[in-house]
C-alpha cells in the first residue's frame, strides 16, 4: 500500500511539475521546434533538481514529516507561482473598471494571493485531507491531457489554404550588373516622424534636411501590411501578404518569422538573394536571437547552446521569479537590462562595430538588422547611454529611445556613406508604438530609403517593408516592380 501511495504521489508530482513547461510550449507553439532544444531540456532538469533538493532540505529540518507530502507541497507552490501573470491580468482588468489606481498594484496583489494560496496548500496537505488529494489528482491529470490535446490539435488545424501548386516570387537577373550591398534596418516600433512631432512637440526638420542631403528619401503616411512584428517580418521574407481574404494563412507562408530563418525552411527573399549571388547576414535581438535559429546567417555566431538566457527569461516571465531576481540584482548593483538587453538590442551599433573590425564580406551581402528600439523595454537615454524606464507604456522612455535612434541613424548613415557609398540602405519599422489606439494606427511606420539613383519611386505606392524589397529587386534585376496595393 505504501509503495502504491508513493507511486501515486510521484506521478502527480511529475504531472504538476510538467504543466508550466507544457503551457509555455502551448503559448509559443509557432516556435516549438526552436524551444525543444538542449537549453529547454536542461532547464527542466535543473528546475526539477532544485525543487527536489529544496524538498529534501525541508524534510530534513522537519524530521518527522513525510517526504512525498513535502515534495508535493513544494511542486504545487511552484505551479501556483506560474499563475502569477494570469492572476495579475485578472486583477488588473477587474480594478480597471472600478478603481484604476488599485490596478497599478496588480502585480503585488497577485504575489500576495500566491503566498496565501501556497500557505493554504501546505496546511491542507499537512492535514492529509483526502478530498483535496482526490481533487488535485483529477484536476491536474485533466489539465495535463487538455494541454497535450491543445498542442497536438494545433498542428492538425486546417487554417491554412491547401494548394496543389505553390508559386514562389522570383526575380530573374536581366541585367547581370555588379551587385551592391543592401543594409535593411528594422527599427522595432518606431513611429512616423509626423506622429512623433505631434505627440512630443519636437521639431524634426533638421533631421529630415540632413537625410535629404545624404540622398535619402523619407516617406510620410506609410502603413505596413500588418500591425505586429511576427506577421510584418513574415511578409518581409515571403515578399508578399501571408493571409488570404478569409484571414487564413496561405500554404506557402505557413512558417512564420523567426522560424522561417531555420536552415530547413525556404523563403522568397532568401531564394532570390541566393540566385543573385548574395550572402545573407542577420543581427537579431532578445526577441529573435540569431544563434538560436541559424548560425550560418549570424554576424556573431558564438553561443553556448546549453544555456539560453532569453529562452529562460521568457519562460519565467509568467511567474514573479524573474522580477524578483531582477530587483535582487539591483541591490548588488547588477542590472539585467544593461547586461542582457542593452547591447544585444543595439543592432545599428553592433553592425558598425562589426564592419569597423575589417570583417567586410567579399561578396554582395544583404544585412538584415533587427534593431530592438524604440520598442519596450526602454533602456536607452536620449544620448544612447543606458537608462532604464519602467513599464511598457512609458512615454518618457519611448521619447528617449526614439531620439537615440535618430542619433544612431545619423551615425550609421555617416559611417556607411564613407564605408560603403554605393550601397542600398533602408531604415523602416515593422509597426507603430505600443500606445497605438487601434490597428490602423499600429500599422503606421517610419520609412527612410536610399536606393540606386536609376530606381524611381512611384508616389502612388506605399513604401512599406514588402514594396520596398520588391522595388530593390526590380531595380537590380531589370524587372518591372509588381507592388502590393493597399
Amino acid at each position: 500500500m505504501r509503495i502504491y501511495n508513493n507511486l501515486k504521489h510521484t506521478s502527480i508530482i511529475l504531472v504538476i511539475f510538467s504543466l508550466p513547461f507544457l503551457d509555455f510550449l502551448k503559448n509559443n507553439i509557432d516556435e516549438a521546434d526552436i524551444i525543444l532544444g538542449e537549453s529547454f531540456y536542461f532547464l527542466i532538469f535543473i528546475l526539477f533538481f532544485i525543487l527536489l533538493i529544496f524538498s529534501l532540505i525541508v524534510n530534513s529540518i522537519l524530521k518527522k514529516k513525510n517526504f512525498y507530502k513535502i515534495f508535493l507541497s513544494v511542486v504545487l507552490s511552484y505551479w501556483i507561482l506560474f499563475k502569477h501573470n494570469f492572476l495579475k491580468t485578472v486583477i488588473k482588468s477587474f480594478f480597471d473598471k472600478f478603481e484604476p489606481t488599485v490596478s497599478e498594484f496588480s502585480s503585488e496583489i497577485s504575489f500576495f494571493l500566491i503566498i496565501l494560496l501556497s500557505s493554504y496548500v501546505l496546511i491542507v496537505i499537512n492535514k492529509d485531507n483526502q478530498f483535496f488529494k482526490k481533487f488535485i489528482f483529477i484536476f491536474f491529470f485533466l489539465s495535463l491531457f487538455a494541454s497535450i490535446f491543445e498542442i497536438i490539435s494545433f498542428n492538425m488545424k486546417s487554417n491554412i489554404i491547401k494548394n496543389n501548386e505553390v508559386k514562389y516570387i522570383n526575380y530573374p537577373d536581366n541585367l547581370n550588373n555588379q551587385k551592391e550591398n543592401i543594409y535593411f534596418f528594422i527599427l522595432d516600433a518606431m513611429q512616423p516622424i509626423k506622429e512623433f512631432e505631434k505627440h512630443y512637440k519636437i521639431d524634426m526638420k533638421d533631421f529630415l534636411q540632413y537625410v535629404k542631403n545624404k540622398n535619402f528619401k523619407y516617406f510620410d503616411n506609410t502603413s505596413n501590411i500588418y500591425d505586429n512584428t511576427t506577421y510584418s517580418l513574415s511578409a518581409f521574407f515571403y515578399l508578399d501578404e501571408i493571409f488570404d481574404d478569409k484571414e487564413r494563412l496561405k500554404e506557402r507562408t505557413k512558417i512564420l518569422f523567426p522560424t522561417i530563418l531555420r536552415e530547413k525552411n525556404k523563403s522568397d527573399l532568401l531564394n532570390n538573394l541566393t540566385n543573385l549571388g548574395y550572402e545573407f547576414k542577420w543581427l537579431g535581438n532578445h526577441f529573435a536571437y540569431c544563434p538560436k535559429f541559424n548560425l550560418k546567417y549570424c554576424l556573431n555566431s558564438d553561443q553556448n547552446s546549453l544555456i539560453d538566457p532569453y529562452l529562460y527569461i521568457n519562460f519565467f516571465r509568467q511567474s514573479p521569479i524573474f522580477p524578483i531576481v531582477v530587483n535582487f540584482g539591483l541591490i548588488f548593483n547588477f542590472n539585467f537590462d544593461k547586461y542582457l538587453f542593452f547591447k544585444v538590442n543595439d543592432g545599428m551599433g553592433r553592425l558598425k562595430k562589426f564592419l569597423k573590425e575589417d570583417k567586410f564580406i567579399n561578396k554582395p551581402t544583404f544585412y538584415f538588422i533587427h534593431h530592438m528600439s524604440p520598442h519596450w523595454p526602454y533602456i536607452t537615454n536620449e544620448d544612447c547611454s543606458f537608462k532604464r524606464y519602467p513599464g511598457e507604456k512609458n512615454l518618457d522612455g519611448y521619447k528617449s529611445a526614439y531620439l537615440c535612434n535618430i542619433k544612431k541613424i545619423k551615425e550609421t548613415i555617416d559611417f556607411l556613406y564613407e564605408f560603403d557609398p554605393n550601397s542600398t540602405i533602408v531604415f523602416q519599422s515593422d509597426h507603430n508604438w505600443t500606445m497605438s489606439q487601434n490597428k490602423k494606427e499600429k500599422k503606421m511606420i517610419f520609412s527612410l530609403i536610399k536606393i540606386n539613383e536609376n530606381c524611381n519611386f512611384d508616389k502612388n505606392i506605399t513604401m512599406h517593408n514588402v514594396n520596398t524589397l520588391r522595388l530593390i529587386f526590380s531595380c537590380m534585376t531589370g524587372n518591372n516592380p509588381d507592388y502590393l496595393i493597399n
